[in-house]
């Protein structure tokens, strides 16, 4: 395994960003992973010109010096090893993305943004979780996934590939977790829709447990107050209480080249206190992660 690897974690040392580093030194024990502390100084702003050169350089200073304490605390008290870096940018999300590609960086784990707002995404979030190589786990609380007991992968099988549940299978065996499957059902008096359904499901559930992962699989019927899938998502999770990770795919279907959030993986992320993991899938099919 390369010893580069790691879990790179945006640092503004507000409670969601630290709440994403807890959640990181979980993940980064189970995996074997380093951990990535990066402070991204954003060059173009409106109050970049008020300061004298003199002046950065001793907020860099002092912004460092604090990025290096919060390592060294951390990985100390939880025997992982993390390192840290300041780097200027004019755009937050590009250097996000651009130290990701260039340091091996396996997994994001960042806040979603906006805590004060559950009706956005942060907008760094946001173009993160578009245009990301790799997966990036969004947080809001705290949350420990030093052992992740249940996986939820959400199908809705008209759009889904095979490539999705290959990620949770992957994920799972890593984890020694087991995998949730759910689809809703808008149509229960639809004969055809129904069987055609159960019997995707079937071979879903069918595939995953001949991996050796053990799995459930669950049909909820829609209310009339569910206009999406996703508060039959959140309800599932609330009810079920042992679900710590929620798997997603971020593009839709579609053959263009073009990534993008759609409006129910965009609501799930906002509204959900659990880990969502969001993928952009790749065009071969394939999974291309250095830890499987």
């Amino acid at each position: 395994m390369d010893t580069n690897m790691n879990i790179l974690v945006p640092i503004d040392f507000r409670e969601q960003s630290l709440n994403a580093l807890n959640i990181a030194i979980g993940l980064a024990k189970t995996l074997k992973l380093k951990i990535s502390l990066l402070y991204v100084h954003q060059d173009k702003g409106a109050l970049t010109s008020l300061f004298s050169s003199e002046q950065t350089a001793l907020f860099d200073e002092a912004v460092l010096e604090k990025l290096q304490d919060l390592a060294k605390i951390n990985a100390e008290k939880n025997n992982v090893v993390i390192d840290s870096k300041l780097v200027h940018h004019n755009s937050v999300h590009t250097a996000i993305l651009d130290y990701a590609d260039k340091n091996s960086t396996e997994i994001i784990v960042m806040g979603r943004g906006q805590k004060d707002n559950d009706v956005v995404i942060g907008a760094n979030t946001l173009r993160i979780l578009r245009s990301s190589n790799v997966p990036v786990i969004t947080v809001d609380q705290n949350y420990d996934l030093s052992k992740i007991r249940n996986i939820l992968l959400p199908l809705d099988l008209s759009k889904e590939t095979r490539q999705k549940v290959n990620w949770a299978i992957t994920l799972a065996k890593l984890f020694d977790a087991d995998i949730k499957v759910i689809s809703a059902l808008w149509s229960p008096n639809n004969e055809n829709i129904v069987n055609q359904l159960n019997a995707q499901l079937i071979q879903v559930d069918n595939f995953i447990k001949k991996e050796g992962v053990t799995c459930t699989v669950d049909v909820i019927n829609s209310t009339d107050d569910a206009k999406t899938f996703v508060p039959i998502i959140l309800k599932y999770v609330e009810s079920e209480g042992d679900i710590d990770l929620i798997l997603i795919m971020t593009q839709q279907e579609t053959g263009f080249i073009e990534f993008f959030i759609g409006t129910h993986a965009s609501e799930l992320i906002r509204k959900s206190t659990t880990p969502v993991m969001s993928i952009i899938p790749h065009e071969t099919g394939q999974i291309n992660w250095g830890l499987f």
